[in-house]
């Protein structure tokens, strides 16, 4: 953590002071989850109340070249009949950009949590942690430049880390690095871009895999809101393990992208991948796919999302590598009253990585009140189950979560400054 608040003092702290506009808060949350099945077991349920306490600290700034959002929160979770399980939460996000001249831009994302939860917080690790609740912290951060060389054209490169630390010494740790340098041309109505990318994957105790792609699209322009493009990918891998396994990837999809109106969009693609194993028996295809759809109304919104096809899954506290997967959630957000608004979100996946498959469902319901001008309260319920080829996979579990936030001091400057 330390280059990141290297990064904080030497680029964020001066933009602050300079920025054109800036927002900072600073809260107090205090939360109470009940759950009746804390070590997501099929057979050993335990239920408990956890609560857990923290600090909250947020900021937003903008200048004419730059802007940054970063937030942070500590807290203390405390289990009221388990409590070899209490520990520290940490959470921070940045994002910065920054136009270092007229055509050259730079980006940056980070995100860090530390939790015991066995549900992380990153929806795109699906692999739940079932047994003892250990902490484990996980870094994501990436970095890229882009110089745009020609109108709305643009050549970029960068470089990302997924890093996955566990207290608990029968999961496995692990370290993603990934880098990537693309060139992307838009001439009046057509679009096309050609990347390189490359993936080494590294592991506590099992050889590393690495991943090589090469893609290239090309697109065109229906209307000023409106596209089409096709998108086909290669994708090499190689597992260092003595008997691990090599395989290519081809895959080819159809993509449609059109926005009516601010309040309206649409998303589709479809397509077909081939995995070709250098080991007999290993081939696998499949159709491959995404979806998002965003309808808003005065008090309503809709949302349809989803993907499915193929993915690396080396990085999820479990190495389980290749994986075919669909995932498919709907989620309806409605404003009750002036103080009061509510959600409701379905979901389901599957999976599927050659040794088994999983299917797991799961649903939430949620209230937000706001009661003063600095204070605010949630109350959900979620409901989650798991089926497997495997029966120690298996589980059910429902949770109740209150929590209570109070921003107790926000302004537009420090107070030392």
């Amino acid at each position: 953590m330390f280059y990141l608040a290297m990064f904080f003092l030497l680029f964020g702290v001066p933009s602050i002071v300079m920025a054109q506009s800036h927002f900072y808060s600073l809260s107090l949350f205090a939360s109470n989850e009940y759950t009746d099945n804390l070590y997501l077991s099929k057979t050993n349920k335990k239920d408990d109340f956890v609560s857990n306490l923290g600090v909250l600290f947020s900021a937003t700034r903008a200048t004419r070249v730059s802007s940054l959002n970063f937030s942070y929160s500590l807290s203390r979770s405390f289990y009221w009949s388990q409590n070899k399980n209490d520990s520290f939460r940490h959470n921070l996000s940045l994002n910065y950009n920054k136009k270092i001249s007229r055509k050259l831009s730079f980006n940056t994302n980070t995100t860090y949590y530390r939790t015991e939860e066995p549900i992380e917080p990153d929806s795109n690790i699906f692999e739940d942690r079932q047994g003892e609740r250990r902490p484990y912290y996980r870094i994501n951060s990436s970095a890229n430049i882009s110089y745009e060389y020609w109108k709305n054209s643009f050549i970029k490169t960068g470089a990302s880390i997924n890093y996955l630390q566990n207290e608990d010494p029968t999961v496995e740790d692990s370290r993603i690095y990934s880098e990537f340098i693309s060139i992307s041309r838009d001439v009046v109505k057509y679009f096309s871009e050609l990347r390189f990318s490359a993936t080494q994957r590294e592991f506590e105790t099992t050889p590393s895999v690495e991943t090589w792609q090469i893609s290239f699209s090309q697109g065109y322009k229906i209307a000023h809101n409106k596209s089409l493009s096709l998108n086909i990918s290669l994708d090499k891998t190689q597992d260092k393990a003595p008997q691990g396994e090599d395989y290519k990837t081809y895959s080819t999809d159809l993509n449609y992208n059109w926005s009516p109106t601010k309040k309206d969009n649409y998303h589709f693609s479809i397509g077909y991948f081939w995995k070709v194993s250098d080991e007999k028996g290993k081939d696998e295809d499949g159709i491959k796919f995404s979806i998002a759809y965003t309808k808003r109304f005065k008090l309503t919104s809709y949302s349809l999302t989803g993907s499915g096809g193929y993915r690396y899954q080396y990085g999820e506290a479990q190495n389980l590598g290749f994986t075919k997967y669909y995932n498919l959630s709907f989620s309806v957000t409605r404003k009750l009253s002036k103080r009061m608004s509510g959600s409701t979100n379905l979901f389901y996946r599957w999976e599927d990585n050659g040794t088994l498959s999983k299917h797991t469902y799961g649903a939430s319901l949620n209230l937000n009140r706001t009661l003063t001008k600095k204070l605010t309260a949630s109350l959900s319920y979620s409901y989650r189950e798991v089926k497997s080829d495997d029966p120690a996979d298996e589980y059910k579990v429902n949770s109740i979560f209150l929590k209570i936030n109070y921003m107790f001091w926000q302004g537009k400057e420090f107070p030392w400054f």
